[in-house]
């Protein structure tokens, strides 16, 4: 799979800031944004990996606008946690 990351992001500051979150990484489209960690810990972490691997796939399956909004619906009816695609994601840490 075909992907960047990119370190000390500002769209991952402020995902950490609004998740209450001292580290972040989250996927937009093919790229991985980090805020408080390096790109050497998070692919030493086999399960952030592997979560932000799921929502990697999530997008490549739903396209960009669409799945931003899909994530974004669930998310406004179930809450963060309790979203389909997080959901998919932390079962995705352990396979």
């Amino acid at each position: 799979m075909d992907y960047k990351i990119k370190e000390n992001s500002k769209i991952a500051a402020i995902a950490a800031l609004l998740m209450k979150a001292s580290q972040m990484a989250m996927v937009v489209g093919k790229t991985i944004y980090l805020h408080n960690t390096s790109r050497e810990e998070f692919l030493g972490d086999t399960r952030w990996l592997r979560h932000e691997m799921v929502h990697l796939r999530q997008f490549e399956k739903y396209g960009l606008l669409r799945f931003l909004l899909l994530y974004t619906w669930e998310s406004i009816r179930k809450g963060y946690y309790n979203n389909k695609y997080e959901i998919e994601a932390r079962k995705g840490e352990t396979l």
